[in-house]
């Protein structure tokens, strides 16, 4: 009972939290891309001018909305497996759920955003002026790594960490 509780909240507040990150990334790379050019390849980053003071406060602004709904979501997720399990809430039970959304964020982000947009498709939107057919648009080694040791590392540790907030909290 308490697995299919858990696994209810991963897949259906993990892919409405997917949703809303996914859809506030796309939107920052199709508005303004530069604002995310420090996950752009190296050899694009070389061929253009670092953010500019404006790119780099717009980035801030348009990133505290998400990192609220991407701590907060998760929280509440959490809180409602404590509703659905009659009050029980252990330590691995909030790790369990908080990685499993944020693992399925970091798997859209790899799969969907990365591999499939970004390297297969790239749309123009993405391509900034004057790295047109530069060979790291086309490189997904570097972000693929990343990803899949570092990346799922940092996760691990901040669900660990977020999951110390409901246990003592709620």
């Amino acid at each position: 009972m308490l697995i299919q509780v858990m696994l209810t909240r991963i897949l259906v507040d993990g892919g409405i939290l997917t949703a809303l990150v996914g859809a506030g990334l796309v939107g920052i790379l199709y508005f303004k891309p530069r604002i995310a050019l420090s996950d752009y390849p190296a050899d694009v980053r070389a061929a253009v001018p670092p953010r500019t003071r404006t790119e780099l406060r717009l980035g801030l602004l348009l990133s505290v909305p998400l990192m609220i709904v991407f701590v907060a979501w998760p929280l509440y997720s959490v809180w409602l497996v404590k509703q659905e399990s009659g009050g029980l809430l252990t330590y691995g039970m909030a790790f369990a759920t908080l990685f499993g959304e944020y693992l399925l964020v970091s798997l859209f982000d790899l799969l969907v955003l990365d591999l499939w947009m970004f390297y297969t498709w790239t749309p123009k939107f993405l391509v900034l002026p004057g790295t047109e057919g530069m060979a790291g648009y086309k490189d997904y080694r570097p972000h693929l790594k990343a990803q899949l040791t570092k990346g799922t590392l940092l996760l691990a540790i901040f669900s660990a960490l977020l999951a110390l907030v409901p246990v003592y909290f709620y």
